[in-house]
């Protein structure tokens, strides 16, 4: 890959971090010794950021600067800043992690010490005054190729000349000559929905870490604008539901009109083992493999506006990362977290206007007030059945109480069953199997060496399929869906 330093853009593209980059010019900040220091950032076998920082050893400073610490305290790390004739750079959020200190050598020696860093991302801002009309955001664990449905024709040229001398003659020929590859490649979505559309594309092979499928998602000022953060993030969030498999974004750049870099961003992937997450199968909820070309992208288009609309008010957000955190855990487990993604919905519902019940039978003032005379009677009675056992805040009568203040709220199973009710999904015994099956996991009763785990396997299965249908449901969606309750897995009609 051709070096990004001069903020020109290579003809291949990735993140900044594709290569070591060096920071030879950071400034002082009580945290850090004094004197001359540089940085070089790169990125671990897992595509992690590492950074070490080198410093000349001051004998005059016997210990590091560093904020205080307080017991059972987070600190919130500090920026480092630096520079260099064409950008400047800043490290954030950093921690110093482990220093090395070789002390004061013999005379006319020197020592170079050293301090690793811990720190959330580095931001790289070139001294280019155009404005960004271009953003690429760069992530790994992307989908496999037979997802991508649009082709790319590349054509790079050459252009070599050279110089001959003729000595019988005495003159200088010029010989030239221009060498054109081409490539074309099936390697990009394209999504246009309202105002709004963005490329989504696959980096070429050989980019970037070769255990990953490294996608970029692309957006233009002149194709709607750039979103904001959390639009992004959005974007990102319904991509990979419909992949079966959660993007993880390690960094964006943006560039002007002329192409030139104007911002480069690196982080961590999520999760700190990206090259096992990477290694996972894709589990999508609808089949978009090669035998549905095109079906990528036509669904995104379709539950993009959607997704935008609910993913704050039902907490669907929520429920994705607990499904992908779900895959990562040990068959069993899973289910509680499984269940947390549902529910988290299932609040979300209940608070929304399009509830018709709200998750109770009746309001609570409605129901204090039909109630209020009765309740004071059980108070009485219970306080005298329990009299002298304790304060009124630990007694065992207000807790009664409490409990019947509650009695007006569906129990969780009921909220369940109203819920697919109001979003008109019916549901089989095998998924209700399954969301019972929760409960003793979540109570500690399952005794491990006696589970029959093929069949907590398929509850697992059919739980996250359970989960895909409400997700669909709820974004409109009312084709097919790959069923992954029973084997072999089949394809079903929502509706």
């Amino acid at each position: 890959m051709v070096n990004i330093k001069d903020g020109i853009l290579p003809y291949l593209e990735w993140e900044l971090l594709d290569e070591p980059i060096t920071i030879a010019q950071v400034e002082d900040r009580t945290e850090l010794p004094t004197g001359k220091k540089k940085t070089i950032v790169n990125r671990d076998d897992e595509y992690n950021l590492l950074a070490t920082l080198s410093f000349k050893n001051n004998p005059r400073e016997a210990t590091w600067r560093q904020s205080s610490k307080t017991v059972g305290g987070v600190s919130k790390g500090f920026d480092i800043h630096g520079s260099s004739d064409f950008a400047n750079y800043t490290i954030e959020s950093c921690l110093i992690g482990h220093t090395t200190i070789h002390g004061i050598l013999g005379e006319g020696q020197e020592s170079l010490d050293t301090a690793t860093l811990i720190f959330k991302g580095l931001k790289i801002r070139y001294k280019n005054e155009k404005e960004g009309t271009r953003f690429a955001q760069w992530y790994v664990n992307g989908p496999r190729d037979h997802v991508f449905s649009r082709g790319t024709e590349r054509k790079l040229t050459r252009h070599f000349s050279r110089d001959h001398f003729l000595s019988k003659e005495k003159k200088i020929v010029s010989v030239e000559r221009s060498l054109e590859s081409n490539d074309l490649s099936t390697d990009f979505l394209w999504v246009k929905t309202g105002e709004l559309q963005f490329l989504i594309t696959k980096v070429p092979k050989g980019i970037g870490p070769e255990w990953s499928t490294n996608i970029c998602i692309e957006y233009r000022k002149d194709w709607g604008g750039l979103p904001e953060v959390k639009d992004r993030a959005r974007i990102e969030e319904l991509c990979s539901f419909v992949f079966g498999r959660q993007l993880l974004p390690v960094g964006y750049t943006i560039y002007d009109d002329d192409e030139n870099i104007v911002e480069c961003y690196a982080n961590d992937p999520w999760g700190r083992t990206a090259r096992t997450f990477c290694s996972q199968p894709d589990y999508p909820p609808i089949r978009i493999d090669i035998s549905a070309s095109g079906k990528a992208e036509n669904i995104i288009c379709q539950l993009l506006p959607k997704y935008l609309e609910l993913q704050g008010p039902l907490s669907l957000k929520e429920a994705l990362w607990n499904m992908w955190i779900s895959r990562e855990m040990p068959i069993g487990s899973n289910l509680p977290i499984l269940a947390a993604a549902l529910e988290s919905v299932l609040n979300g519902w209940f608070k929304y206007k399009t509830s018709q019940s709200k998750g109770v039978y009746l309001e609570k003032e409605v129901f204090v007030t039909l109630l209020k005379d009765e309740i004071e009677n059980i108070r009485r009675k219970l306080e005298e059945n329990f009299k002298g056992e304790g304060s009124t805040e630990d007694s065992k009568a207000e807790k009664i109480i409490n409990n019947i203040l509650r009695a007006y709220q569906f129990g969780t199973m009921e909220r369940y069953r109203i819920f697919f009710k109001e979003i008109n999904l019916p549901i089989d015994s095998s998924e209700w199997e399954a969301i019972k099956a929760r409960h003793k996991f979540v109570h500690g009763e399952t005794q491990f060496d006696k589970a029959d785990w093929i069949s907590v396997l398929q509850k697992v299965n059919t739980f996250e399929t359970l989960l895909n249908r409400v997700l669909l449901r709820l974004l409109g969606y009312s084709g097919d869906y790959i069923d992954r309750s029973r084997i072999p897995w089949s394809n079903k009609v929502l509706n």
